[in-house]
């Protein structure tokens, strides 16, 4: 195969210097639920690294081998740059994601799949605390209307709310701050992040794990059930406990 005599002294794919010092971000951790302004910051930087952010959807394809090989090498070298950015900008557990991936798109998308849906718990505590900000002379009403329309996009991040996911939420968030329920609460949560959502596509993925409210009223059911065994067993504690009415009898004159 000819090699395009354009690829010597000019090749379709140059090479790019990251300017990393653009990105202002903490680093990316799960535990932090902050992917929404992380990721717009990466992309922003790469953005203005001659259009970098182009490696993350695709759109800056890898040049052919043998008809451009410099264009291909540039390619590989920008493509590693940009993963070894990512890897300096994500914490230990997100890098363990993306340590097989090949390409900054493979990476990426993993990292957008795993945020994408964060699931019921998380969105409730960004509920909670959206709902917890007050507009204050303290602070200028446009930092906490800019604050609110960020916590309005994260919660809208993790997924697209249904009137079952909504009650699910409730019931979760229903839940917060009863010490009878706090491991209840925390055993469904679990069992929520570990399925596929109340209503995955079945006929796609057969071994879909569906959960929904119904698991969790059992689950309520199942604490309802302790509670009142243990109410019982206090009953007859305090029963045993009391001591008998003595009878004297009556005299008789």
């Amino acid at each position: 195969m000819t090699t395009l005599s354009s690829d010597t002294t000019r090749p379709s794919v140059s090479i790019i210097t990251l300017n990393t010092s653009l990105f202002k971000h903490d680093t990316l951790s799960k535990d932090q639920n902050h992917f929404s302004s992380w990721k717009r910051q990466f992309v922003q930087t790469l953005r203005m690294n001659q259009g970098a952010d182009g490696y993350l959807d695709g759109r800056i394809l890898q040049p052919n081998k043998d008809e451009e090989p410099r264009a291909y090498s540039n390619w590989n070298a920008n493509n590693g740059s940009i993963l070894g950015f990512m890897g300096l900008v994500i914490d230990e557990a997100e890098q363990e994601i993306i340590e097989d991936a090949v390409t900054a798109q493979d990476a990426w998308k993993l990292l957008v799949q795993r945020h994408a849906q964060e699931g019921p718990v998380k969105q409730v505590q960004l509920i909670q605390e959206a709902l917890g900000i007050r507009y204050s002379s303290s602070e200028k009403y446009s930092t906490t209307s800019s604050k609110l329309t960020t916590l309005n996009k994260r919660i809208w991040d993790m997924g697209s709310l249904t009137s079952e996911l909504f009650l699910c939420i409730v019931m979760i968030n229903s839940m917060s701050n009863v010490p009878d329920l706090r491991a209840t609460r925390e055993n469904v949560a679990q069992q929520f992040a570990q399925s596929d959502g109340t209503n995955p596509d079945l006929t796609k993925n057969p071994l879909a794990k569906k959960y929904d409210s119904s698991d969790i009223k059992r689950a309520l059911d199942m604490a309802q059930g302790l509670v009142d065994s243990d109410s019982k067993a206090t009953d007859i504690a305090l029963s045993a406990q009391t001591p008998p009415k003595i009878r004297f009898p009556s005299s008789e004159v």
